[in-house]
């Protein structure tokens, strides 16, 4: 049967993001499938920054390498006398050409639209997630009671009322059967058609069940009342509600032992943490490489693989896809940013052969 949800009320997102990701879904007919593949752009798009960025990186250690004997020299000259000692190491950039803070700002750029990527795709995840999650909720309820209400004549026409509001009264006529039978049946026929609305409006991936949870098997992939709550936003007050938290638990319970599972297995939560560890112990052995100092890369090796694993297990499978696509990504991407550095700079020296030969002439 066609069930009635044109009453639904839960506005779509009108982000950048939300935006994107739901053009992306329509195309790609997958949220999960649209975040990698927005990732993957998103990567792209930013690849030519981050070459420039890992080249003005080496560059500037190549200089500070250069000059790193005069650098201790003035150093030890003027150990007690700090004005002078910046005095002259700034003499000594000037005479070399170096420009410190001109080869942050390439970084600094960098750093900040990667930043601003982050924190806005984030939010822009998270408003998909309250979006999905409420919306899906939404069209349960109005599975749970069109059998009943086109049986016995009840509209379900909005009349500036809320999906709640029109689903709560008729939730209540049929806890008021007095036949038990004839309640049961009913209750039954509501159950099984959010079975299968739940099937149609369901968004899973892989061995995930429900991509708006995390990847864990502490979790349900049908959310509780507090795991809705959180993830659909909904204020203190209605978290708190008893009968709003009673009719949801009517209507979800019975999906827990027709449809529920546990979410996942922490694969994607481990893998997450591993591939940012491979990440930081290329850019460590780079850094090694290339003679710059490693205190600060032996501490992110440690660090980022747990920030990463704190995400992806404290947030939803659609954010941690997104955080495993951009390392694996800057995985593929890095040696072959420093392939296409090594063939620059292996041009310009074989143009500098020739070049000082004739002086040598």
């Amino acid at each position: 049967m066609d069930y009635i949800i044109s009453n639904l009320l839960v506005q779509v997102p009108k982000g950048m993001w939300e935006s994107i990701i739901i053009a992306f879904e329509g195309a790609f007919g997958s949220f999960a499938l649209s975040i990698i593949i927005l990732t993957i752009c998103i990567k792209l798009v930013m690849s030519p920054i981050d070459y420039f960025n890992r080249r003005t990186n080496k560059k500037m250690a190549d200089m500070q390498k250069r000059i790193q004997p005069q650098m201790e020299a003035i150093n030890k000259k003027y150990a007690n006398d700090a004005k002078m000692r910046n005095q002259k190491l700034g003499e000594l950039y000037q005479k070399e050409r170096i420009n410190p803070i001109g080869s942050c700002s390439i970084m600094l750029i960098s750093m900040a639209l990667t930043l601003t990527i982050f924190i806005t795709l984030f939010n822009g995840m998270n408003t998909m997630a309250s979006y999905k999650i409420a919306d899906q909720y939404e069209k349960l309820q109005i599975a749970y009671v069109t059998e009943y209400a086109q049986q016995n004549g009840i509209s379900l026409s909005q009349d500036g009322k809320t999906v709640y509001e029109i689903c709560v009264p008729i939730i209540e006529k049929i806890n008021d059967i007095q036949d038990e039978t004839e309640k049961n049946e009913v209750i039954l026929i509501a159950n099984q058609n959010v079975e299968k609305v739940y099937k149609e409006t369901k968004q899973g991936f892989l061995w995930i069940d429900n991509i708006w949870l995390a990847d864990s098997p502490l979790k349900n992939s049908i959310p509780s009342y507090e795991e809705y709550a959180s993830v659909a936003r909904l204020s203190q007050e209605d978290r708190e509600n008893e009968e709003y938290k009673n009719v949801y638990n009517q209507i979800m319970e019975p999906l827990k032992t027709t449809q529920g599972r546990v979410n996942g297995y922490f694969i994607l939560v481990i893998l997450c943490a591993g591939v940012s560890f491979l990440n930081q112990w290329f850019m460590m052995r780079k850094m090694k490489k290339e003679g710059t100092k490693q205190s600060s890369g032996l501490v992110m090796l440690i660090v980022m693989p747990l920030i990463m694993l704190l995400f992806a297990f404290m947030y939803t499978t659609m954010f941690t896809l997104y955080m495993i696509t951009g390392q694996l990504v800057s995985l593929v991407t890095m040696p072959l940013i420093n392939k296409i550095g090594d063939v620059v700079d292996k041009r310009k020296e074989n143009k500098k052969i020739p070049t000082d030969r004739l002086k040598r002439i």
